[in-house]
């Protein structure tokens, strides 16, 4: 413990010294308010965007700060629909795209954007956990897959702003029983790269039929297990993006506690950092050039842990029943505007994971988060690697601080 604690206040008092534009002082780091940057490279700067949280969000992104943005989450009809999209499915064939109002005003804001970001990609991310279960019965198939390709092009005709599709398939191979309901086999492996080669051409049609490159991208899990079951060799060419999901290592369904959104791994041969995650993906098949790096834009939290450190024992989550909290709630309640610690808190530094955490010895309270420093160090490591970039979950968890991070990480410039 007093090494991780000498460790972070190095760690802290290095922020003191001379800086450059990647590493600005404390207060600049932490600052609670997201900049406009001057990019200084074509680097993936991506951040999810979800469609329960007020438009508002959309209309305060600065002009320079995003280069993609994953708008969440459109759902599918027909089997293993959600309950809640029944209304939006009335009327709609199976595996057709349940869109509503909701995906027409914010196609409005993101044309608004545009105007002043001309740069920026929207994307539509299809599914995610507990949304993806119509994919089971689709991807093996042909038929299915071509309704889904179809309603996919129709979406974006009527839908200008977007630029294409995002795949968040959880996961081939089995579903986690995400709605009570195990679902997934083992041809969802080839299910899943035909699926990706007909969305490539079902895109460039559309792009003969209107002129416009549409970009197909997916978000995977990054681990071994899953990796392993994906025909990716076939997949990865018809696909422009692959964003790793190097976050959720450890949480509440995890035997023990531990950094969940980890640069390195926590011994050799664990499976639970982003360096590892590429090392998965490259031996599947897929470019270094197309992998983009998860950052969290959140925390999760672990009781009863005697001693902060990737396996360590924990009794349950904090706060809240999925044990997780936004990065604005951690640094207003838990962290401080220099990054210190607050109320008892420590912050402190692995040097095995490069990995911030926050830790009450008094309490024995554990949170696991993605800190500036550590995406700072994130960015570096994208650059130093080839990766394409680095993008988060999820945009209105961030007080700007994560944001500006991934942005200065990458070598862009903040501007005044």
């Amino acid at each position: 413990m007093r090494r991780l604690f000498l460790v972070a206040l190095a760690a802290s008092l290095s922020l003191l010294a001379p800086r450059t534009q990647a590493q600005p002082a404390a207060e600049a780091l932490f600052a609670a308010k997201a900049l406009d940057f001057e990019r200084t490279s074509a680097k993936v700067v991506g951040a999810y965007v979800a469609n329960w949280q007020p438009l508002a969000q959309v209309e305060a992104i600065p002009t320079g700060s995003l280069s993609h943005i994953l708008y969440a989450f459109l759902r599918l009809c027909g089997p293993g629909q959600l309950p809640a999209d029944a209304v939006r499915c009335e009327g709609r064939q199976d595996f057709q795209l349940a869109s509503s109002e909701v995906d027409r005003r914010f196609d409005a804001a993101f044309a608004r954007l545009k105007t002043r970001a001309p740069q920026l990609k929207v994307l539509a991310s299809v599914g995610g956990w507990g949304g993806s279960d119509p994919f089971f019965h689709l991807a093996n198939d042909a038929a299915r897959r071509a309704v889904f390709a179809a309603s996919v092009q129709q979406f974006l005709r009527e839908h200008p702003a977007f630029d294409g599709v995002d795949i968040d398939w959880e996961h081939p191979g089995g579903n986690g029983a995400a709605n009570g309901v195990p679902l997934g086999s083992p041809a969802d492996g080839q299910g899943y790269a035909d699926l990706m080669l007909d969305l490539r051409r079902a895109l460039d049609r559309l792009t003969a039929e209107t002129g416009r490159l549409y970009l197909l991208s997916t978000a995977v899990n990054s681990t071994q297990a899953i990796v392993r079951r994906v025909n990716f060799r076939q997949a990865a060419p018809a696909l422009d993006l692959v964003f790793m999901m190097t976050y959720d290592f450890y949480g509440g369904w995890s035997s023990g506690a531990g950094h969940h959104s980890g640069l390195r791994s926590s011994a050799p041969g664990a499976d639970d950092s982003l360096e590892r995650s590429v090392q998965n993906l490259v031996e599947a098949g897929v470019p270094k050039s197309k992998l983009v790096a998860g950052v969290a834009m959140y925390g999760r939290g672990f009781s009863g842990v005697a001693r902060p450190v990737s396996g360590a024992a924990k009794a349950a989550v904090y706060p809240g029943a999925d044990g997780s909290a936004g990065y604005r709630e951690i640094a207003q309640r838990y962290l401080g505007p220099r990054g210190q610690g607050l109320r008892g808190y420590r912050a402190l530094f692995d040097a095995q994971t490069q990995a911030w955490s926050l830790y009450h010895p008094g309490l024995k309270l554990w949170m696991s988060y993605d800190d500036p420093r550590a995406v700072l160090a994130k960015g570096r490591f994208v650059t130093e690697q080839g990766l394409a970039g680095l993008f988060a979950w999820e945009l209105s968890q961030d007080n700007g601080a994560i944001l500006n991070a991934m942005n200065r990480g990458l070598g862009h410039l903040a501007l005044p």
